[in-house]
């Protein structure tokens, strides 16, 4: 399975606060969603245990389609 067609999970962790408000204010920081920073932290963190190969690459943006397809009809 490719990382273009792996889905994602929801899951529920319980997390202190602190490190839920500590990540969100890094993530704004960087420019990103609370999400997207979490999951591209557990991804490193994945492949520097071995847990996961070291070329995995992050699913990417998957709301909305294919957004690299072009549209004609609205050019």
């Amino acid at each position: 399975m490719t990382a273009a067609t792996m889905p994602r999970k929801n899951r529920t962790f319980r997390i202190d606060e602190r490190l839920i408000d500590g990540l969100a204010q890094v993530a704004r920081l960087k420019n990103m969603s609370a999400n997207k920073y979490m999951e591209d932290l557990l991804l490193k963190i994945c492949k520097d245990e071995g847990v996961l190969p070291a070329d995995a690459l992050p699913l990417g943006e998957t709301r909305g389609g294919d957004r690299t397809a072009t549209d004609e009809a609205s050019s």
